[in-house]
Order: C-alpha cells, then structure tokens, then sequence
C-alpha cells in the first residue's frame, strides 16, 4: 500500500492530563460499582462461588483468551506485512485501547512517528468497523437463534450492515475546493487504503471470525468452571451487549457496566446467580488481563527486534 504522511496526531500536554484524570475517574467508578455490588450481594457468597471454579475449564478459558488476541495479531502482521512491527503494534493497540471510552485508544500506534502515515490508519479504523460488525452479526444470530427477534429481521438487519459497509467502500467522494477540501482529501486517501485491503478480506474476515469463536468459547467455558453450561448462542447475545454498552463513551469496560449488561443474559436466561456472575466476571477481568499484559511484553520484544534490524541494515519491510 502507498504510504502517506499523516499530520502530526500528538495530543497537546493539557487534553492528554485531562484523557489520564478521566480514565482515572472511570476506574474509579468501576472499583465503587464491584464494591458496592459484592457488599450489597455478601462477601461471603462471591467467596464460595470463586472457590467453588473448577481449574480444568479455567484452564481453557486461559487458551482461548490467549488464542483470541494472538490470531488477531497474526491477522495485523498479515495485512501490514513483514517488518511493519504488526505484533508489537497490534498489542499496543489493545492495550491502549482495552479500558478506554468506545476503545479510542486503539488508535495510539499513530502516535509514534515511524508509524504514523496513512496506510495504517486505514487499517485501524477497518479493523476496528470489522469486528464490530462480526460481534454484532454474531449477535443477531444469538437473538435469532434464541427466539428473541425472528429471523427475517436478523437478516435484514445483516444485510443492512453489509451494505452500509460496502457503500462506505465504494462510493465516490466529491471533490471541493473549500474549507472541507483537506478532511476530503483524507478520507479519499482512507478509502483509497480501504480498498487495497479487498484481496485480503477473505482471509481478514476469516481470522476475524476465529478470533471472536474463540472469545465466545472462553466465556462459555468460564461459565462451564463455576457449574453453569451456558450455551454458545447466549454468549453471543451477551458478548453482543457487553460491546454495545462497552462503545458508549461514558461506559467503557473500567465502569463494570458492560458486564452488567452481559450479565443480564447470563442470568436470566442462563440461570448464573448474580453472587457467581461477579466472581466469573472478576475472574474472567483477572485472565484477559494477565494474558494481555504478557502478550503485550511479547509485542514489545518484537518491536525491540525490528528495531535491532534497522540498525544493523537488514531491515525486511518490503511488502
């Protein structure tokens, strides 16, 4: 893909204090809601039901977690190429944006300079509508498949979501000489990246696809370790509604209130006690981030190498 600069992106010291005071206050909020949850459901009770978690499926869950962000780092380095730092990138990424509000973090790779040309940026932001449309697909299926919505619906809705997508793609922007001439050019230059990644898509939606079975599985063997065979199709749902809510700004994963919300499913149609929903939710909380934290020292040591290669003169960045 062509490369083109993209304008410096480095937010000014004033908003980045401010974006680290507001993620504080979100921790912040999400620690008093488990507190006040666990204090108004009974210590005790949570206790029991997280002694109670059979390692077997923990185990598996621990697999698929680690398998769900590893594909999708080999689908980065896939569609960057050799040499581009995919991995370290990718994990960068996730990091950044796992707690922030509607996951605007996932955007930081654009802060390091290297890094920071158009190319990328497209690829950040079709990953990005990519697996929001897989969650939200997997998601109608789960309502349909449950009897929540008919059918018919779920596929209009689909098919609603897949033209969108491609009419985004293929529409021909105008072009203007006027004050809104520059956002233009970007966003031609965006679709331009937009379509190059069309020889990939079948290989970028398929891993995409693996990686969300693998998420939901997780949960379903999470539920499977606290006694509760909760089916495929209501993870979906639930997934579905811990994203949704998840995107909402004011919401994101540090407030706990995404979980709330898949937890809604879990336990009116999955029969989970509430006490069992927090100790599987904090469990589930302590593996995603334990796995992420240690496959993002991975990606580092794959930035590490890539920069050791430039040095020495071999880099391999062709495409």
């Amino acid at each position: 893909m062509p490369s083109c600069k993209v304008r410096n992106m480095t937010p000014a010291p004033g908003k980045n204090g401010h974006r680290i005071r507001t993620r504080h206050v979100f921790f912040v909020a999400g620690i008093l809601f488990a507190g006040v949850l666990v204090w108004y459901l009974d210590p005790a009770i949570v206790l029991t039901a997280l002694r109670s978690a059979a390692p077997g499926p923990l185990v598996v869950t621990v697999a698929l977690t680690g398998a769900g962000f590893w594909i999708r780092a080999w689908k980065w380095r896939y569609v960057l190429g050799r040499g581009r730092q995919a991995v370290g990138l990718f994990f960068i990424a996730k990091m950044a944006g796992h707690w922030s509000p509607g996951r605007i973090g996932e955007l930081s790779p654009l802060l390091l300079r290297r890094h920071r040309n158009t190319p990328l940026a497209a690829w950040i932001l079709a990953d990005r509508a990519i697996e929001i449309s897989a969650t939200l697909f997997f998601g109608l299926f789960g309502v349909a498949a449950m009897g929540l919505v008919s059918w018919w619906l779920a596929l209009l809705l689909a098919a609603a979501m897949t033209g969108a997508g491609v009419i985004v793609a293929g529409v021909k922007l105008p072009e203007r000489t006027d004050r809104f001439a520059r956002v233009l050019r970007v966003l031609t230059r965006l679709q331009g990246e937009f379509r190059q990644l069309g020889a990939k898509s079948p290989v970028i939606l398929l891993t995409t696809s693996l990686a969300k079975v693998s998420d939901i599985l997780g949960v379903v063997f999470l539920c499977r370790a606290f006694g509760y065979p909760v089916s495929f199709v209501l993870v979906c749902v639930a997934r579905c509604a811990h994203a949704i809510v998840s995107g909402i700004p004011v919401t994101p994963d540090a407030t706990g209130i995404p979980f709330a919300a898949a937890g809604y499913f879990l336990h009116t149609h999955g029969g989970m006690p509430v006490e069992t929903l927090v100790a599987a939710f904090a469990v589930e909380v302590a593996i995603i981030n334990a796995v992420l934290y240690l496959s993002f020292f991975a990606g580092m040591l794959d930035m590490r190498q890539a920069g050791t290669e430039r040095k020495d003169g071999h880099d391999d960045s062709g495409r």
